[in-house]
């Protein structure tokens, strides 16, 4: 049985979070009140989310992904599993937040993207222009 473990990363807007898990392939489900993730074997686990990104989305092995709105802190705290974040799934979903968030901010800036390169070593370099 693979543990969850509860990731430190600032996921405030809903939308950015259900947009950047939309961009990187996911069809994330999304619950009105907390609901059980489910592990690998299919059992119910005791961690609980709003967003839950289904196990079978991820790969065979995995958990589900979840994310639980935490009312103290006003953000969404990710659930991931200690084999889907050793497999990388809790950097790719925190490097697409953070590009989703970028590209939102400056399209509300009225800057629009140039271009958008992503390099081997995964790092995503945006150029971006506003005419005045």
């Amino acid at each position: 049985m693979s543990a969850y473990k509860t990731i430190q990363c600032s996921f405030r807007d809903k939308n950015i979070l259900l947009d950047c898990l939309k961009e990187i392939g996911y069809q994330p489900v999304v619950y009105k009140e907390k609901t059980k993730l489910t592990g690998y074997r299919g059992d119910a686990r005791d961690q609980c989310a709003e967003i839950i990104v289904p196990r079978s989305q991820i790969s065979p092995m995995s958990n589900d992904l979840g994310f639980a709105y935490d009312e103290e802190k006003n953000e969404y705290i990710m659930l991931c599993s200690e084999y889907d974040s050793y497999e990388g799934l809790e950097d790719k979903v925190k490097q697409s937040y953070a590009v989703t968030a970028i590209k939102v901010a400056l399209s509300k800036n009225k800057f629009s993207i140039k271009t958008e390169t992503k390099e081997q070593n995964k790092t995503i370099t945006i150029t971006a222009g506003k005419i005045i």
